[in-house]
């Protein structure tokens, strides 16, 4: 007989942490590959290295990278782009170009960044691809 307790695993904690993460991703990446260019131009304005490569960059990793999440391939990889871009915007965007506080201003990018690091620190977890393979 199974318990409470082995449904409520980390594996399946961190299971949940990685669906949650890719859907506020993809979400938010979804307008961005419809019009690549216009992210371009904003990256442009919030002083963005190299803002086209960058626009592509995010693009496709808020696009792709949620399906990988998901299925736990590239996790810890993964956590760390997310939690760099998520640093980015808060950075760039939010405190530079807002003037931002962290109240009703950064701390849903911060958030997002912090549960993209704490999966680059702890893996996808037994449920996943990632284990699959010995990562």
């Amino acid at each position: 007989m199974e318990t409470l307790a082995s449904w409520l695993s980390p594996d399946w904690g961190l299971l949940l942490l990685r669906v949650g993460v890719a859907i506020v991703f993809f979400v938010h990446g979804l307008p961005k590959i419809k019009d690549v260019g216009q992210v371009s131009g904003f990256f442009k304005q919030a002083n963005i290295p190299l803002p086209g490569i960058a626009a592509w960059v995010v693009s496709l990793l808020e696009t792709v990278g949620p399906a990988l999440l998901v299925l736990g391939l590239g996790t810890r990889a993964l956590g760390l782009a997310f939690a760099f871009s998520m640093l980015v915007a808060i950075k760039n965007v939010k405190i530079d170009m807002a003037k931002a506080k962290f109240s009703g201003g950064w701390e849903f990018e911060f958030i997002l960044g912090v549960a993209a690091l704490a999966l680059a620190f702890t893996g996808a977890g037994a449920l996943s691809i990632d284990a699959g393979l010995g990562w």
